[in-house]
């Protein structure tokens, strides 16, 4: 079951930087993530292990959604990173390159065996899966229905554009039928689509993939820097006409009920039950934004 939660900013940093983690920490992202994998040299990942596990135990995230993106299940430093990640009890674990349902099937009955053991309930421990290998994207479809623990679907451009030789461009026209295979497997899964890190680290490459990605119907995605939180919440927060209309649309499909009539329109177009779903998911966002920056200013 998805869980509810705003995921406009996934802000990721190196566990190995605790300044960096103490940054994100106090910063208004959605959610941060503690990287134990590809931001984190091979020779300190032992040390940014230990660092995660501290700021899981002793940092105060507030509101925040703690993820730990550890290294690949099939390294030693991976299962490694799952044993003391999930006695620290975060939110999630970032499961990155999976590349078929089984990988996530294996990571389920670990984290299980591991939350029995530390007397956590079943299925505390979420998911947020990484896919950003031409066979992760082949399979996306799967692997998003493939455990109940998953709440995110993560895409990944730069490993993917390396997986399949090809070339990054600023527009990211060689990934746009990535993009779309992801975003379609996470929305049919009723999970959130979360686009990539930004190929540019300028405000602007921000901005202009971000909107890319909310044009194609992703949910938020990743940055590194947070001081990009803003800009990238202005564009996946639904602006006051989008919201005006997903208001109107409830309402009629409320009225239509109570009549007991058939079809509903809105503004010459035909509205179904599946429009329905997307306006009051709109409304409910704005609902969590709104309240979202009500804590942060008390």
């Amino acid at each position: 079951m998805n869980v509810e939660r705003l995921r406009r900013s996934l802000l990721l940093v190196p566990a190995s930087d605790r300044e960096r983690v103490a940054a994100a920490a106090a910063s208004e992202a959605d959610a941060v993530i503690l990287d134990l994998e590809d931001t984190v040299a091979r020779a300190v990942k032992p040390r940014a292990l230990d660092h995660a596990v501290e700021a899981v135990g002793k940092h105060d995230f507030g509101y925040k959604e703690v993820i730990v993106r550890v290294n690949a299940l099939n390294t030693m430093q991976g299962r490694r990173d799952l044993e003391a990640i999930v006695a620290a009890r975060p939110h999630a674990i970032c499961l990155p390159k999976i590349a078929t349902a089984a990988d996530v099937l294996r990571a389920e009955h670990t984290v299980g065996e591991l939350e029995a053991r530390h007397g956590l309930g079943p299925g505390a421990i979420r998911f947020h899966v990484m896919l950003e290998t031409a066979s992760g994207v082949l399979h996306a479809s799967e692997i998003a229905r493939s455990s109940l623990r998953i709440d995110a679907v993560l895409y990944g451009g730069g490993d993917y554009t390396r997986d399949t030789q090809g070339t990054a461009t600023p527009d990211r026209a060689e990934q746009l039928f990535a993009m779309t295979l992801v975003l379609l497997a996470a929305r049919t899964a009723f999970l959130d689509p979360i686009d990539s890190a930004a190929l540019g680290v300028n405000e602007a490459a921000v901005v202009k993939e971000a909107r890319q990605a909310r044009a194609l119907g992703y949910g938020g995605k990743t940055i590194m820097n947070p001081r990009h939180v803003d800009v990238v919440h202005n564009v996946f927060t639904p602006g006051r006409e989008e919201v005006e209309r997903a208001q109107r649309v409830i309402k009629a499909y409320q009225d239509a009920e109570a009549a007991g009539a058939g079809v509903l329109e809105i503004d010459g177009h035909v509205v179904d039950a599946a429009q329905v779903r997307i306006a009051r998911r709109i409304v409910r966002q704005v609902e969590m934004a709104t309240a979202q920056r009500r804590r942060e200013g008390a």
